[in-house]
């Protein structure tokens, strides 16, 4: 069967099948392979268009706006945050850095003990687990694969006798290029767009591109289909025309700012609690300095991370990774303006990049803490997120740690987003005691969004039963993606995410009357 995209659908048009799946990253390419191997008819409906690899750019201008959420714009509402969430067929696992976790089982205890968790167990997903790494052809680095980049961060946390380790990443071939958050061009990466996606089509999937989701149609307890709105392969625009989809189940696998906006603008909300803990894994990065080149932008784009701050007493922890930068990432990171930020932009080949993911939502006690997913007046996701004493320590921690890293990997200078500037670990601690951790104080960059739609026992206190992935409210509306965690993960999530809708699926495939 085709992929469909805006430029088939020239007038209104009514499918039916047994599974409508809005989103095709990874929740939904996955759930639509393991149903289409059931022999169940699958349709999916993704907002992105349909890109492959002899159409990747590799520039980030062009990248940009045809692969990312809101053109590369997507932020917290008051700028605070950047926001890279992908947009296309095979959703952000087209985009991003090939970076491969299991979910923590110290997470998956948390949210027992403290969100009423009964869903998989980590021994139940661990079967799930392993047929999606050997499809993915997830793969463990090696020391002499790591590029410059990642190697000053491994020598510093060596010098500093701190935690570290090689990551896994989902790829076949791989050239080490370092263009993955602009699209594979030699479909090295396994996104769902070469993988699950072919495979559930080939099963009989038919995939509409361009097509926009405003809102799920129901009955009582049932949900009987989505309406979306088409839009023009080349502007973007919507048309005038419409794609209605008759099924027998729903699932919205559109990702934890988009599902809960399909929920809202589908007036789906009988807890109040849709949209409401949504995590970010808030990110900061210090870059450092070395006489040699070190060209941040070869070669693959995270080889090493650290988990030496994974528990810190209460406080927010941090995973510490390596990191990418491009000329416009790097120049976004960049807090100052005039020859300040042209001096370091002029560094950027000498550069080399640690950073540092937040663990939001482990606060015991605090029922809204992290973002909340709201709607404009134009009906699309508006994304609040307060800075709260303990992500402001978080940050500031994170920073300290990150200006150690470099330094102790050789960087002659560092400076954080703010920026603050050291020479010297012993130098730290001063440049850093009057930096501020305000809105838009400091650069933030985010590439994980998860929660929104949080799983539990309880429909006063979430969206969604763990034990299946229903919607509280409906007997056959599923939500399948990262919106269902009810904290972050403290991991990159793509593998989490693939695990859980691989589980799933037994029980959407259950709903199908």
């Amino acid at each position: 069967m085709p992929i469909y995209t805006g430029s088939d659908l020239t007038a209104d048009r009514t499918v039916s099948c047994d599974v409508c799946i809005v989103g095709s990253g990874a929740g939904g390419a996955v759930l639509a392979e393991r149903l289409t191997a059931r022999g169940k008819h699958v349709v999916i409906l993704e907002d992105g268009g349909f890109h492959t690899s002899d159409g990747f750019s590799l520039e980030e201008r062009s990248a940009l706006p045809k692969l990312y959420q809101d053109q590369g714009g997507r932020s917290t509402a008051d700028s605070s945050m950047m926001i890279a969430q992908g947009r296309a067929v095979g959703g952000t696992t087209v985009v991003n850095w090939t970076t491969c976790f299991r979910t923590p089982e110290r997470v998956m205890e948390h949210w027992a003990e403290h969100h009423g968790f009964e869903g998989p167990s980590h021994a139940t997903l661990v079967p799930h687990w392993e047929r999606l790494e050997q499809r993915l052809h997830v793969t463990k680095m090696r020391l002499e694969q790591v590029n410059k980049n990642n190697l000053k961060t491994w020598q510093g946390l060596d010098s500093l006798g701190w935690h570290k380790e090689l990551l896994s990443r989902n790829v076949r071939g791989c050239a080490h290029t370092g263009f993955c958050g602009m699209g594979c061009p030699l479909d090295a990466k396994q996104s769902m767009l070469v993988t699950m996606i072919p495979d559930a089509v080939r099963a009989g999937a038919d995939v509409y591109a361009n097509a926009w989701v405003e809102h799920v149609v129901s009955n009582g307890r049932r949900a009987t289909g989505v309406v979306a709105r088409i839009r023009h392969p080349e502007t973007d625009r919507l048309t005038s025309h419409t794609l209605t989809v008759n099924a027998r189940v729903v699932v919205l696998s559109a990702g934890a700012i988009n599902t809960p906006a399909v929920l809202l603008r589908s007036a789906i909300d009988p807890s109040g609690r849709t949209g409401h803990r949504t995590f970010l894994h808030p990110a900061v990065a210090v870059a450092g300095v070395h006489e040699e080149r070190i060209e941040p932008f070869i070669g693959s784009p995270q080889y090493v991370y650290s988990d030496q701050f994974v528990d810190r007493g209460g406080k927010m922890s941090f995973l510490v990774e390596g990191g990418p930068a491009f000329p416009m990432l790097f120049g976004g990171f960049a807090a100052p303006l005039g020859g300040e930020r042209q001096a370091q932009m002029e560094l950027l080949p000498h550069a080399s990049i640690t950073a540092a993911l937040l663990h939001d939502g482990f606060e015991v006690g605090n029922a809204d803490d992290g973002a909340v997913v709201t709607l404009t007046p134009h009906r699309q996701p508006k994304v609040d997120y307060p800075f709260t004493p303990r992500l402001k320590e978080g940050l500031a921690a994170a920073t300290n740690a990150l200006m150690r890293i470099q330094l102790a990997g050789g960087a002659s200078q560092c400076w954080s987003t703010h920026p603050r500037y050291a020479r010297s670990i012993d130098e730290v601690d001063r440049v850093l005691r009057d930096a501020p951790y305000e809105p838009c104080t400091l650069g933030i960059f985010v590439a994980h969004v998860m929660g929104g739609c949080a799983m539990g026992k309880d429909p006063a206190t979430s969206v969604v039963d763990s034990r299946t992935l229903r919607h509280h409210g409906f007997d056959n509306l599923f939500v399948v993606d990262g919106s269902v965690y009810p904290t972050s993960l403290t991991v990159n999530p793509q593998m989490s995410i693939y695990a859980l809708a691989s589980w799933a699926s037994e029980h959407v495939h259950g709903a199908i009357a």
